[in-house]
């Protein structure tokens, strides 16, 4: 239900604006990447996971290029990136909706980038967590932004309402919270792979 579709080899050159390709001059470091698992990722398959990585595992050899280094640099240049911020992808899409953008505009094709970082955390040459069984509000808090509109069963039984932004905005800062507090212990314990 929440899952993307692949999108297509990028056809259309990127256009990067020189003031808002790079908005700080040094990377924040200890910055890290959530995205969902995408078929055929999903160990057991549909199991409504995630996965976070580094911002540092972005800049590995065998991650397509220049894809791999344009999403470093959104994902630890951006003004409001602090040492150990945790940035869902949606979070990026938002960023990019921000400034009247697509991932296609700035020519980044980030599936292609986190599918190959998960066969490379597979074969053991970057470190990942692996986020399983996810619920599916979990799910829809972590692929959906501020643009998008959330509905939620209602109480009574009647038709999904709306979710207030402010709610909603606060759900998901709650699971980035839980989730930041697993992978800080899990960062802290022996790496795994």
């Amino acid at each position: 239900m929440f899952r993307r579709p692949r999108n297509p080899s990028l056809v259309d050159p990127p256009r990067l604006h020189p003031a808002r390709a790079v908005a700080r001059w040094k990377p924040v470091e200890d910055v890290y990447l959530l995205f969902l698992n995408r078929p055929p990722d999903d160990v057991p398959p549909d199991d409504g996971g995630a996965t976070i990585v580094a911002a540092a595992s972005l800049e590995h050899p065998e991650l397509p290029q220049p894809d791999a280094r344009r999403l470093f640099d959104r994902l630890t240049r951006h003004p409001d990136r602090s040492p150990g911020a945790l940035v869902f992808v949606s979070d990026l899409t938002a960023e990019l909706a921000s400034e009247g953008r697509t991932w296609r505009q700035v020519g980044i094709d980030y599936e292609a980038v986190t599918d190959r970082l998960v066969v490379l955390h597979r074969r053991g040459e970057v470190w990942a967590l692996r986020l399983a069984q996810l619920s599916e509000l979990a799910v829809t808090l972590l692929a959906s932004n501020s643009y998008a509109q959330i509905y939620v069963t209602a109480p009574d039984g009647g038709p999904p309402q709306p979710l207030e932004p402010s709610l909603f905005q606060a759900r998901r800062e709650e699971l980035r919270a839980m989730i930041r507090a697993d992978l800080e212990r899990a960062a802290s314990g022996p790496k795994l792979h």
